[in-house]
C-alpha cells in the first residue's frame, strides 16, 4: 500500500506538464533482444498524454480499490491472494499504457488477460466462477490473435515495432497492396480491421460482450479495478494510441462509429431490465464503453479522455458502494430482496447517489458537461449520422433509467429483504461519527477515491478548456455552441458547475441525515420539510450571489 501510495504521489508533479504542456519522455532502459539481424527491440517506454492518463486513472482508483480490500475482506481467508493479484493487475495495465514499443505492449496486453483470469477466478471452488473466468479468458485470447497478426503486418511492411515510428510512417502504408486470392486490400484498411477487432472485443463492444457480465463473479474490489477504467478501457487506450492510423482508415471512420453506437444503446436497455445490482453495473459498462468507441472516431482526444476519466472514477465509486451494499444484506445481489436501506446506510446512499447522479448526465453534473460534449462531437458528416445520433440518444436515456432503478430499489424502496437484517440492524446503535453500518475503513477509501476523482475531473476540464491547449479542437466545441458563450472564461463555467455540484451534495445531506433517523418515535413530517424548504432556498441565494 506504501508502493501505491508514493508511485502515485509522484505522479501528481507532472500532472500539469504532461497533461497541458503535451511534454513526452521517450525512457529506454536498455536492449533487449533482436527481433532480425538487423533490428534490436529495446526495452523502453513512451510517457505522453494518452499514457499518462490512463496511468494517473488506473494508480488512482488502484490505491483506494486497495485500502478498501481490507475492510471487504476482514473475514475473508486468503486476502493477500486477492492484494497480490490486484497488484500484479496494476503493474500489466501501468506497463501496457506506457510501452515504447508493440513487442512490450503485446506483453502487457498478454500479462492483463492473465491477471484479470486470476481475479475473477478467485473463488476458485466455485464453478460458476470458473466458468466465467475461462470465457473471459478465451476472449481475451482471440483479441490476442488479431493484436499478434496486427505486429506482424506492421513489421514485415515498416520493419520497425516502435510507436512513433509506426504513427509517423501511417502516410507510407497507404501505397502498399495486399493480394488475397483474386482480392486486392489497401493494407491500412487491412491493418485497421486487425487493430479495432482487438479493441472490440478487449472493450466488450456488441457481440464480443459476453464475457463481461459474466466476470461479475470475481469480489467486488476486482470488479471495481477491472471493469471501471482498466481492462474495459484497453481497448480505447489502443484506439487513442494508434489515432494516425485510425484517421486514414475509411473501415475505422464506418464500422467505429456504428458498432459503438449500437453497443451504448444494447448495454443500456439490457441494464436497465437488470435485477442483480453487480449485473447492472457491468451492462452499464458496456453502454459507456460504447459511448467512448464512438468518440474515439471522431478524433477528439480531449473528450475521450474526460469520458474516461468522468465514467471511471464515479464507476469505481459506485462498485465500492455496492460492495457495502452486498455485504449488509448477507451477500445477495438482487435488488428484489433490498429496500429502504438508506435508514441504514445513508453514507453509501449518498455517495451513489451523486456518482449517478454524474454517470446518468443529469443538469448541472459532470456528467451533464461530458454528455454535452459527446453530442457536440458526433460529426454530421457522417451519411448515417442520423441513426448513430440516435442510437447515443437513447442510450443515454437508457442510463438514466437504470440509474434511477438501482438507486431506488436499493435505498428507498419499501421493505423487501428478510426480516432478520431489520432486526439485526435496529437492535444496534448506529455510530453517528461515519453514518454507516460498515466499517470505517471502506467509507475513508470511498470518500477519498470520490474527493480525488471530483477535484481531477475539474482540474482535467480546466486544463482541456485553455485555448493554449491546441491538442485537438477541444475549445471550438466551447466557443461554437449557444450552451457554452465567449462572454464567460473557462474557469468561470467550472467553478460555476462544481458549485451547483455542491449544492446538490448539501440538499442530498439535508435529505439523508435528516432527524427521523435519531429521532424515528418524535417523528414530525411538516416540520422536517419546512427545514428542507429553508436550506434549499439558503443556498439557492448563496448560489445566485455568488455567481453575480
Amino acid at each position: 500500500m506504501l508502493s501505491l501510495f508514493l508511485f502515485w504521489g509522484s505522479l501528481l508533479p507532472h500532472f500539469n506538464d504532461i497533461m497541458l504542456y503535451n511534454i513526452k519522455y521517450k525512457v529506454i532502459v536498455g536492449k533487449w533482444f533482436y527481433l532480425s539481424p538487423n533490428y534490436v527491440v529495446n526495452f523502453d517506454f513512451l510517457i505522453d498524454k494518452v499514457a499518462f492518463s490512463f496511468t494517473f486513472l488506473t494508480v488512482s482508483i488502484a490505491f483506494f480499490v486497495y485500502c478498501y480490500a481490507f475492510s471487504y475482506f476482514r473475514y475473508e481467508p486468503l486476502v493477500e491472494r486477492l492484494l497480490l493479484f490486484l497488484c500484479s493487475f496494476v503493474l500489466s495495465m501501468v506497463f501496457l499504457v506506457n510501452s515504447g514499443n508493440l513487442i512490450m505492449m503485446f506483453l502487457g496486453w498478454e500479462l492483463i488477460g492473465l491477471t484479470s483470469f486470476f481475479l475473477i477466478n478467485f473463488w476458485v471452488t466455485r464453478v460458476g466462477t470458473l466458468k466465467a473466468a475461462f470465457k473471459a479468458y478465451v476472449f481475451n485470447k482471440i483479441s490476442d490473435v488479431f493484436f499478434f497478426f496486427f505486429i506482424l503486418v506492421i513489421f514485415l511492411v515498416l520493419y520497425d515495432v516502435d510507436v512513433s515510428v509506426v504513427n509517423s510512417q501511417v502516410p507510407k502504408l497507404v501505397a502498399f497492396k495486399i493480394c488475397f486470392f483474386s482480392y486486392e486490400l489497401n493494407l491500412i484498411e487491412f491493418s485497421s480491421f486487425l487493430l479495432t477487432s482487438c479493441a472490440f472485443i478487449k472493450s466488450a463492444q456488441i457481440g464480443a460482450h459476453l464475457w463481461l457480465p459474466d466476470s461479475m463473479e470475481a469480489p467486488v474490489p476486482a470488479s471495481a479495478l477491472i471493469h471501471s477504467a482498466t481492462l474495459v478501457s484497453a481497448g480505447i487506450y489502443l484506439m487513442l494510441r494508434f489515432h494516425p492510423l485510425m484517421e486514414n482508415s475509411t473501415y475505422c471512420r464506418v464500422v467505429v462509429p456504428l458498432v459503438g453506437s449500437l453497443t451504448a444503446v444494447y448495454g443500456g436497455m439490457v441494464a436497465a431490465f437488470q435485477s442483480d445490482i453487480k449485473r447492472i453495473l457491468a451492462y452499464s459498462t458496456i453502454s459507456h464503453c460504447g459511448f467512448l468507441m464512438t468518440l474515439t472516431a471522431f478524433y477528439s482526444n480531449e473528450v475521450v479522455i474526460f469520458y474516461l476519466y468522468v465514467h471511471g472514477f464515479f464507476k469505481a465509486t459506485v462498485f465500492l458502494n455496492v460492495g457495502n451494499v452486498i455485504r449488509f444484506s448477507k451477500n445477495y445481489q438482487d435488488f428484489r430482496r433490498m429496500g429502504n436501506f438508506h435508514k441504514h446506510l445513508p453514507f453509501d446512499c449518498f455517495l451513489s447517489f451523486f456518482c449517478l447522479f454524474n454517470l446518468a448526465g443529469l443538469p448541472y453534473s459532470l456528467g451533464f458537461f461530458m454528455k454535452h460534449l459527446f453530442f457536440l462531437v458526433v460529426n454530421q458528416s457522417l451519411y448515417f449520422y442520423i441513426f448513430v445520433f440516435l442510437n447515443v440518444f437513447f442510450g443515454a436515456l437508457f442510463g438514466l433509467f437504470y440509474s434511477y432503478r438501482l438507486f431506488y430499489n436499493v435505498f428507498f424502496d419499501f421493505k423487501k429483504s428478510r426480516k432478520a437484517i431489520y432486526i439485526q440492524t435496529n437492535n444496534t446503535v448506529l455510530d453517528d461519527k461515519f453514518f454507516s453500518n460498515t466499517s470505517l475503513a471502506s467509507n475513508i477509501a470511498i470518500l477519498s477515491l470520490f474527493t480525488v476523482a471530483y477535484i481531477s475531473i475539474i482540474y482535467l476540464y480546466l486544463i482541456f478548456s485553455d485555448v493554449s491547449n491546441n491538442y485537438s479542437d477541444f475549445d471550438n466545441f466551447l466557443t461554437n455552441t449557444t450552451f457554452y458563450t465567449k462572454n464567460n472564461t473557462n474557469l468561470n463555467k467550472a467553478l460555476n458547475s462544481a458549485f451547483i455540484n455542491w449544492v446538490v451534495i448539501f440538499l442530498g445531506v439535508t435529505i439523508i441525515f435528516s432527524k427521523f433517523r435519531k429521532q424515528p418515535t418524535n417523528y414530525n413530517h411538516f416540520q422536517q420539510f419546512f427545514d428542507l424548504i429553508l436550506f434549499s432556498i439558503f443556498f439557492y441565494f448563496s448560489y445566485v450571489l455568488l455567481s453575480y
